[in-house]
């Protein structure tokens, strides 16, 4: 029987506005009083996720960051994962002077900016908590008084991908890097990812693969397919990522009904 349900927020649990609809909100609620253990897992920081789950009142364990922060409900602290301080900063470097709008973000739930401008506001109101800016990041980085945890870009879709397979070739064995939305890309260390997350989560509560079941529309999410036997993408998702699930659906609701059923007919069985 599957006991925990994943879902990943934007695009999944959450509409491009930030919103989750009425039927969405309630099968999520259903879940959590029909005994399932919810876990959230996103590119968002803690404190982001918080926000938008206010309505359940804690009762979620949580994947931030694409695995770089883990929390267990009620906001029990697990574990952080950050970048070695100059692996970070090489990185800077090496995207300094390109067109992208990149944020660095931190394990407390801090992130930064090099420089605000026109260009980086649109995507800075994409996050629900306040920006810094922050001139001198690298030696920032240095000294270590930011613990940097993932980089992300912001830009054309097609130069994301470009980027994202200069940096893993340039830096292979070092981080891992994600496309997390239409115009985003996450960079993060090495070994990091929502499956990593997820698999403490399973390591920690004692569930094996078929007893976990994963929501999820972008590609930061696969590694999560990969960790369980039930998994659903968005019908709106990419094709590759479609493939890679063992279903597809057009919401969070629909997922939870198709768990629901699945878990009676092994009741049944």
């Amino acid at each position: 029987m599957i006991k925990m349900i994943v879902s990943d927020l934007d695009g999944t649990l959450l509409d491009h506005s930030r919103r989750m609809n009425d039927r969405d909100r309630a099968a999520v609620a259903a879940a959590i009083q029909e005994g399932y253990e919810l876990c959230i897992a996103s590119g968002r920081m803690y404190s982001e996720i918080r926000i938008v789950m206010e309505p359940f009142n804690d009762c979620y364990h949580v994947i931030g960051q694409n695995g770089a922060t883990v929390h267990r409900k009620g906001g029990k602290f697990m574990a952080s994962t950050d970048f070695e301080p100059e692996t970070a900063c090489r990185i800077l470097e090496t995207t300094r002077g390109s067109d992208f709008v990149n944020f660095v973000h931190c394990t407390d739930d801090s992130y930064y900016i090099k420089e605000r401008n026109e260009k980086s506001l649109p995507f800075e109101s994409r996050i629900l908590t306040p920006c810094s800016v922050r001139a001198d990041m690298e030696q920032a980085l240095r000294a270590d008084e930011l613990r940097c945890c993932k980089i992300v870009y912001f830009g054309e879709l097609d130069r994301l991908f470009r980027l994202k397979d200069e940096l893993l070739e340039r830096f292979e064995g070092r981080i891992e890097a994600f496309i997390s939305d239409k115009d985003c890309l996450d960079v993060m260390p090495v070994n990091v990812s929502k499956g990593a997350g997820l698999s403490l989560f399973m390591n920690e509560l004692g569930l094996r693969p078929h007893e976990v079941a994963c929501i999820g529309d972008s590609f930061n999410d696969l590694s999560m397919f990969a960790a369980t036997e039930h998994s659903f993408a968005m019908s709106g998702s990419h094709p590759d990522i479609q493939k890679q699930a063992t279903e597809v659906v057009d919401s969070v609701a629909e997922a939870v009904e198709r768990i629901a059923a699945y878990n009676r007919s092994c009741v049944g069985g």
